[in-house]
């Protein structure tokens, strides 16, 4: 005679399935808490800091892998973040926002937004003098640096300023999330460059610019006689904010326009 079907006995056989027998036959059975990645019946900042980490390059494999498509679209990225905060949160929160506003001031850069924001995800090229430190106001805010390009996580930000940075960079994506959904974010309308910060300065400050379409730039710094003594950037540039440094090491101390 074959194998008797017992569901419950906790072996999964005969005709028994992961359908009708989940508790013998669905390795995972015991994952039974939405939005638990860690499995240790408990919903809080630590589940969000698997599936942060997931994103950011260690891969969740398994169970937890299952447990972290909390969506069940069949990847894991930020709307499970998401789907998480908002089983943490619950409905007591202000609204969504519909839309954010990005700027970029001096070394900062900023994300404001008309409502709630639950996560934000960038990613950033550089050079290799680049650093960043990002806010400590957030539920999660986590990022790793692999060669000339930056990912990073700010999850529940609690204001506008995500992080501060130093050096060249460029904005290559930028998801920003509220409680269901991406949600559109502007960029800048117009061609603006920043003031420099910091000012005065001793011997490099930064200055962003803002370019509504891609095109060619030139960013010189010139003496008060109207000699260039430093070209920051020339050539051709995405649309988008840009951050660039200016080292004037070199230079005697005194005024220079940019």
């Amino acid at each position: 005679s074959g194998p008797t079907d017992e569901c419950g006995d906790g072996e999964c056989t005969g005709s028994e399935t992961a359908d009708s027998c989940p508790e013998d036959c669905d390795p995972c059975y015991d994952y039974d808490t939405e939005g638990d990645v860690n499995n240790d019946s408990d919903v809080n900042v630590l589940d969000i800091v698997m599936v942060v980490n997931h994103i950011l390059g260690t891969e969740l494999e398994g169970c937890q892998a299952e447990a972290g498509d909390v969506n069940s679209d069949g990847v894991i990225n930020v709307l499970d973040i998401v789907s998480v905060v908002n089983i943490i949160l619950g409905t007591g929160r202000t609204s969504d926002a519909t839309s954010a506003t990005m700027n970029i001031e001096g070394d900062e850069l900023l994300i404001s937004a008309d409502g709630f924001i639950s996560a934000i995800q960038m990613t950033l090229s550089h050079g290799a003098d680049f650093s960043i430190d990002l806010t400590d106001d957030a539920m999660v805010a986590a990022h790793v640096t692999n060669g000339n390009t930056t990912t990073l996580m700010v999850v529940v930000p609690g204001s506008e300023e995500i992080f501060t940075a130093s050096g060249d960079y460029d904005i290559d994506e930028l998801i920003v999330a509220n409680g269901s959904d991406v949600i559109n974010v502007v960029e800048p309308s117009s061609f603006t460059l920043s003031t420099a910060y910091p000012n005065p300065f001793n011997p490099s400050t930064s200055l962003s610019l803002s370019m509504p379409t891609d095109g060619y730039v030139s960013v010189k710094a010139y003496n008060l006689v109207g000699q260039v003594v430093g070209v920051i950037a020339e050539g051709s540039m995405d649309a988008g904010s840009h951050t660039m440094t200016w080292d004037a090491s070199n230079l005697s101390s005194g005024v220079y326009l940019i």
